[in-house]
């Protein structure tokens, strides 16, 4: 038997999108801006990305959550592919 839905505890998905879409994106601003700065080596940095991703990748059943770290990726290989997130 399902529990009954209360309304105000319902999980408006369009807000957590929202603020799952901030969180990545303040993520990928900060590590291009590290890295333009010259504080990360960008070429290990993104080496290290791509090796994490693909260890990751075979215990994720949904590739999707793996999003972030690919977008992530992307911007740090070609920043201008990366205005998007801005």
């Amino acid at each position: 038997m399902e529990a009954p839905v209360d309304d105000d505890n319902k999980v408006d998905l369009q807000s957590l999108s929202a603020a799952i879409a901030g969180f990545l994106a303040l993520h990928v601003l900060t590590c291009r801006f590290l890295v333009q700065e010259g504080v990360i080596d960008k070429e290990r940095f993104t080496a290290y990305l791509e090796t994490a991703m693909a260890e990751m990748s075979p215990g994720i059943e949904d590739p999707r959550a793996l999003f972030g770290l690919h977008q992530l990726i992307t911007a740090l290989r070609d920043p201008a592919a990366g205005k998007g997130m801005q």
